[in-house]
């Protein structure tokens, strides 16, 4: 049987996959928790004023961004409307 590795490193094997397609596919359906950590997408709350902000980051910047967002366990958009708001 094949062992498999989820995003954080916990292990899973085909016997897993397995009994979570049959619980998804009972009438019951998946009775389970949340499988991970939430993470913070796109706000609700922007409305519908929101508009698109491009900025251009070379590799290094970029680097540092994706790194300090992984470290916080959000996305980079998030991090750069959170560092905004704390002006």
């Amino acid at each position: 049987m094949t062992e498999y590795k989820d995003v954080n490193g916990v292990p899973f094997t085909d016997e897993d996959i397995e009994l979570w397609a049959t619980e998804a596919e009972s009438e019951r359906g998946y009775q389970g928790g949340h499988l991970g950590p939430s993470r913070p997408g796109r706000p609700i709350s922007v409305g519908d004023q929101a508009r698109p902000f491009t900025l251009r980051l070379d590799a290094a910047r970029r680097a540092k961004l994706d790194t300090a967002a992984r470290q916080r366990r959000t996305t980079a958009s998030q991090l750069v409307r959170d560092l905004i708001d704390a002006l």
